[in-house]
């Protein structure tokens, strides 16, 4: 597996040419590379899921902010999601559907496109869901980014001068941020946000 900090840099670089698909494989290669050094013992799925909910601080400001994370499932189905109560979160999303989809040179599913939202000046993020369909914002390949980036696991890890993170106004420069999760949440903190709840409602009824 390469290293983190090349998956890092090749998600930026692609991301910057307009490639989402290769932006985001390489963001989920950060985050399975990040994973295996957190849960060496565990399989794919559950390492990478379980590192992006442990980082769901991280993760929501960055990809998906004002919603709560935790405790939103999501109206798809995905093989053996490992949230509680047996539907998707949105880790079980992304591993399921983007790195599964990625990871196997299998094409995304239709109505999960990402939406071109991360250079946008008015600090829009967008989430269009329909029943069995979410497509999230390409916010998203950042937030999985900064998890591999914050994590202490990769504090060894670099990437070229210059490459950075944002968060609302503040400019994040990589090579600044390695293994610094706990600076970052207080940083986070002052950007407040509501921690809404999505209740999708009979859309979950035949979703498992």
């Amino acid at each position: 597996m390469a290293k983190v900090g090349s998956s890092v840099r090749k998600a930026i670089e692609d991301w910057s040419s307009g490639d989402f698909d290769f932006a985001m494989l390489h963001a989920c290669n950060a985050v399975d590379g990040t994973a295996s050094k957190l849960h060496p013992k565990d399989g794919s799925n559950k390492r990478f899921t379980q590192t992006l909910r442990d980082n769901y601080a991280i993760v929501g400001p960055m990809a998906a902010p004002g919603i709560d994370l935790v405790n939103t499932r999501w109206p798809v189905n995905v093989p053996r999601p490992k949230a509680p109560g047996g539907q998707a979160d949105f880790a079980d999303v992304i591993y399921g559907i983007h790195r599964c989809s990625h990871g196997h040179g299998s094409e995304l599913p239709d109505g999960f496109e990402l939406l071109p939202d991360a250079t946008r000046l008015d600090g829009v993020t967008r989430i269009h869901v329909e029943k069995g369909k979410v497509r999230l914002s390409d916010r998203v390949i950042f937030g999985l980014l900064a998890v591999a980036v914050l994590s202490s696991a990769n504090a060894d890890q670099r990437v070229p001068d210059g490459y950075f993170l944002t968060l609302g106004g503040t400019k994040l420069l990589i090579n600044d941020w390695w293994g610094r999760a706990v600076d970052f949440l207080p940083l986070a903190a002052t950007e407040p946000l509501p921690n809404v709840l999505l209740d999708f409602g009979d859309w979950m009824i035949d979703i498992k």
